[in-house]
Formats: C-alpha cells, sequence, structure tokens
C-alpha cells in the first residue's frame, strides 16, 4: 500500500509537471502532503496524543489488510498490538476470510466487527466470519472479541488501551470513528 500511494504521487506529480506546473509547486506539493486525517481521511490517520498509538485506516479488502499488517510488524511497540477489523458485508466469503488470516498473528487483541451497513449480512455474520477465520489460523480464543457495532468496538479497544500499546482501527464511518479517537479520555 506504501508503495502504492508512492507510485500515485509520482504519477501525480508527473501528471502535474506535464501539464505545465511549475516544477518548485510540485516539489512543494509533495513535501506537504501527508496521511493526516484532514489531507487523507481514512488512510493511515496517526493519532499519538493518548499514552498509545492509535492508527485509523479504511483498509477494506485484503491487499489494504496485508499492507497494514506488514506495516504493523515493523513497528517498534513496548506494549500490546490491538485490532479493530473488519470486513464490508459485500465481499465474496473468501474475501472476508482472507482478511482474516491476513491478520492473524500480527496483533495481542483482536476485536472482530460489522460495519454500520451489513449490505446483506446478517448482524454478527462477518465478525463471526472473521473470528473463525482467526481461531483457524492459530489465534488464541481469549485474544479475540466479537462487538458488531462499530463505535461499541472502537471505545472497547481504546478502553483497553495502556500506555505504549498500539490500536489499530480498521473502520467505515471514518469521521465518527476519528472523533472517538480524538476525544477519548
Amino acid at each position: 500500500r506504501a508503495l502504492h500511494n508512492v507510485q500515485n504521487a509520482m504519477f501525480a506529480a508527473a501528471l502535474a509537471y506535464s501539464m505545465g506546473i511549475n516544477l518548485e509547486n510540485v516539489r512543494h506539493g509533495l513535501q506537504t502532503f501527508n496521511t493526516n486525517f484532514f489531507q487523507a481521511p481514512g488512510r493511515l490517520n496517526v493519532f499519538d496524543e493518548h499514552p498509545f498509538k492509535v492508527i485509523l485506516d479504511y483498509a477494506h479488502n485484503p491487499a489494504a489488510v496485508g499492507a497494514m499488517c506488514d506495516l504493523v510488524d515493523r513497528l517498534e511497540v513496548k506494549g500490546r498490538r490491538i485490532l479493530v477489523l473488519a470486513a464490508p458485508g459485500d465481499r465474496r466469503d473468501q474475501d472476508i476470510a482472507e482478511i482474516g488470516t491476513l491478520a492473524a498473528g500480527h496483533f495481542d487483541h483482536y476485536i472482530c466487527r460489522a460495519d454500520d451497513s451489513r449490505r446483506g449480512r446478517q448482524h454478527a455474520e462477518v465478525p463471526e466470519m472473521l473470528r473463525d477465520q482467526l481461531l483457524s489460523n492459530g489465534v488464541d480464543a481469549a485474544a479475540i472479541e466479537v462487538i458488531p457495532d462499530e463505535a461499541q468496538s472502537v471505545s472497547s479497544a481504546l478502553e483497553m488501551a495502556n500506555e505504549g500499546d498500539l490500536v489499530v482501527l480498521f473502520v467505515d464511518n471514518i469521521r465518527r470513528c476519528w472523533n472517538q479517537v480524538i476525544h477519548f479520555e
């Protein structure tokens, strides 16, 4: 995903330059862009004003989940790694299973949730599918919770976090969840 973002940035820079945009303006745009909530909501948004760090991302397909897990593996985390995991209900069963497989083994605690819009699935169907996939990939049952409601799952993850922990939130309602993070006490 990071490579994909770099490729997109380079493509945009080349396109802007080919359209006659001054090279200094292109350079400035590349230097000042980052993944904060206001420039790229739901794309690797980091909040580190709590005693623990939070990363919020939309991560709604296997490729995005895999990239985020690779990133998390590279981070130095003093405490636990906590994940709120989800998949959109309109994904194929094998895609939801792949998301669970990709997430397995990268975190100390998992909270499986559903999107607000179940997209044709039952209330807890997707989170239960994710839980089952985590279990089948060696994650201890004690390390998994199923909390179908997104807001409740985010609250639970934030409440369990301690100093030095990393909380990764794969969310659907980006603005609501970001507000939960920044207003958490």
